[in-house]
């Protein structure tokens, strides 16, 4: 049985992103929870130690089995094989831990713009084909949620067909479409194309974002990252 309707790739190829719900079992969730427990600096038990704890960026765990094993023993990999195609995708990276501490605020809002990832450095690209972002815990509205701007991918992809990927950091041009904050339960994933600005919101809630963030990537990446065919769906035979 697919993963993805008609209509999702539909809204895949014109937004560049989709979700899907409970994609992994809990299991594998509640063991790499009790993983990134041990790198926050901050205790589990005392939500008051939550507000703007740390540390910031990738936690230091990538590597961990029981992180590991949110992408290797979940569906993920089958789910964007089935968008891009199949045999077609190696790992980039193994999921990234990404925390969004609550700031103990009110004031909540959108962030104004995001970056694309391999691209924010001139002359610097490190780039891949899809990414899947997945929430660890309840995520609600105002809380850190994963936050796109759909239909930026097209306008990269256009950007690239006269410009060097070289210079991708200027690939976004104004006005910008109105961000989308994505929030839900544990196990919510967005599979999103690699060409997409996104951020993470402010968390005016009271828990911490737990998320992942892995990357794929064609297996000829290398041979292929500098063609910007006129159809960018070229290689996505999930898609075509």
């Amino acid at each position: 049985m697919p993963y993805f309707t008609t209509e999702d790739k539909q809204f895949f190829e014109k937004n560049g992103y989709i979700i899907k719900y409970n994609t992994v079992p809990d299991q594998l969730i509640q063991r790499a929870i009790d993983v990134i427990w041990e790198h926050i600096d901050a205790d589990r038990n005392d939500s008051e130690t939550w507000i703007n704890a740390g540390p910031t960026g990738n936690l230091p765990c990538t590597n961990y089995p029981d992180v590991q094993s949110l992408l290797h023993d979940g569906p993920h990999i089958d789910m964007a094989e089935e968008l891009v195609g199949k045999g077609t995708l190696k790992v980039a990276n193994n999921p990234f831990c990404k925390m969004i501490y609550p700031t103990g605020e009110n004031d909540w809002s959108l962030p104004e713009k995001g970056h694309m990832d391999g691209y924010t450095v001139k002359g610097v690209v490190s780039t891949f084909t899809l990414g899947i972002t997945m929430n660890l815990n309840d995520v609600v509205h105002r809380s850190g949620g994963f936050t796109v701007w759909p239909g930026t991918h097209l306008m990269a992809a256009k950007y690239f067909k006269t410009h060097s990927i070289l210079n991708g950091i200027e690939a976004y041009t104004k006005p910008l479409p109105q961000p989308v904050e994505i929030f839900g339960p544990a196990g919510t994933t967005c599979f999103w194309h690699h060409y997409m600005m996104h951020s993470a919101s402010k968390n005016c809630g009271s828990k911490i974002r737990m998320a992942t963030v892995s990357r794929l990537r064609w297996q000829d990446t290398h041979d292929i990252m500098f063609e910007t065919p006129d159809n960018m769906w070229q290689y996505w035979n999930g898609i075509e």
